[in-house]
């Protein structure tokens, strides 16, 4: 009887303990809302002044499947002081610029698998597919003055213009601090199809006598294809509800 005994309570304890690990709390909560930051390795105190970021939402379809949206917007700016070098009967330099902007948007929607690799960290993979558009421009207005001769103001313009179609398998560790609170981090391998639009134009006016205003535009297109290893897509935190 002893014997019997014995060997239902060794039977039983593998239960109890299973029944006292932590249940995945997707079956609790079905949304989850957070941030994004995409840092860039190279160059990393230099290149992360303004970083993409991003909202994500995730919708638990299961304990461990989930369909996911995510929205990256990005801008930055950098205006350039003007300088002027002078001598006599001489001025050379920038009268405006040269100012720089940048700003982008993309959007993603994909899936993903989960599954906890211990108590509070846990392992997602999965894909997602999406769209964006950028678009950069370079300005500045140059000037080259002589006392005697007059003078030749060229402004450049030079704007370029991406749309980007693009998919991305991805794996990524969270953390997981609290029941609703994860904290993650996720790498992906990006293949884009990316189609460029390129114009510049310069137009200079000359106050030198017998000398005419000039104006210069060219326009480019562009289609390519990219493969790009992302060993830090983003890292990010969201939130359970």
């Amino acid at each position: 009887m002893k014997t019997t005994v014995s060997l239902l309570l060794a039977l039983a304890l593998p239960l109890t303990a299973a029944a006292q690990a932590p249940a995945d709390t997707a079956t609790t909560y079905k949304h989850q809302l957070g941030l994004t930051a995409s840092p860039v390795l190279d160059g990393f105190f230099k290149n992360n002044r303004s970083l993409p970021l991003g909202l994500l939402y995730k919708r638990q379809l299961t304990p461990n499947k989930a369909l996911r949206l995510r929205l990256v917007g990005q801008y930055s700016q950098a205006d350039t002081a003007n300088f002027q070098d002078t001598a006599p009967g001489f001025t050379r330099g920038y009268v405006t610029g040269p100012d720089q902007s940048r700003w982008g948007l993309q959007g993603f929607a994909g899936y993903e698998w989960q599954r906890f690799l211990s108590r509070k960290v846990g392992l997602a993979y999965g894909i997602e597919a999406g769209i964006g558009y950028e678009r950069q421009r370079i300005a500045s207005a140059f000037i080259e003055a002589y006392v005697i001769e007059g003078s030749v103001t060229t402004s450049r313009e030079a704007i370029t213009q991406n749309w980007q179609f693009q998919a991305r398998p991805f794996v990524g560790l969270y953390y997981q601090p609290t029941s609703r609170l994860r904290l993650f981090v996720e790498s992906a391998f990006a293949i884009s199809y990316i189609r460029s639009r390129w114009e510049r134009q310069s137009r200079s006016k000359f106050t030198k006598p017998n000398e005419a205003d000039r104006f210069l535009q060219e326009r480019a297109h562009t289609n390519r294809f990219a493969a790009t290893l992302r060993p830090v897509q983003f890292i990010g935190a969201t939130y359970a509800f």
